[in-house]
């Protein structure tokens, strides 16, 4: 049988689309968070291994002008602790300008949330049940939240700019 993963920006939502648009953000701002709710239709085992990670954009016909100078910059932002891919596990962690990175928001960065050291998926993202660490229960949802935070001293940042978020898990039928 075949398990199909839910991700949509609402709780019990539809999922969205492949692609879907952070926003428009000028540099020393952010996009503002965007919900992501991931649940599975596994009606007896968990789904395992989860985990996710910011990778280079994957899609077709890609509109910015380098994929690779583009990634290697959002790497470096978060880095450089001065911005980037944000993530947060904490449910409903939203936030203001000035606390971001105190309100348990974290940066993808090179060895933190990239292809080779991937984020485990926390108990604390998991909205219905008691949550478990890399796993998400027959009946159970993670909430996880996404911005974009483009530092105010970063050269080259117009334009248009994609990535990919990879969320990758293990299930048995």
């Amino acid at each position: 049988m075949t398990i199909s993963l839910t991700i949509s920006d609402t709780l019990g939502g539809y999922s969205l689309p492949d692609t879907t648009e952070m926003g428009d953000v000028t540099p020393g701002n952010s996009v503002g968070h965007k919900n992501v709710f991931i649940s599975h239709d596994a009606t007896v085992n968990p789904i395992t291994g989860c985990e996710f990670y910011v990778y280079k954009y994957s899609g077709s016909n890609y509109l910015g002008s380098d994929i690779d100078a583009d990634f290697t910059q959002y790497m470096a932002w978060g880095d450089a602790a001065t911005g980037g891919v944000m993530y947060s596990q904490t449910r409903d962690s939203g936030w203001t300008s000035d606390d971001k990175f105190a309100a348990g928001w974290t940066a993808f960065k090179n060895s933190t949330g990239d292809i080779n050291a991937p984020v485990a998926l926390s108990d604390d993202s998991i909205t219905d049940g008691a949550g478990t660490a890399t796993e998400i229960q027959v009946g159970e949802t993670a909430h996880l939240q996404f911005d974009v935070d483009v530092p105010s001293s970063s050269p080259g940042t117009t334009g248009y700019k994609a990535f990919s978020i990879v969320f990758a898990y293990s299930a048995t039928s």
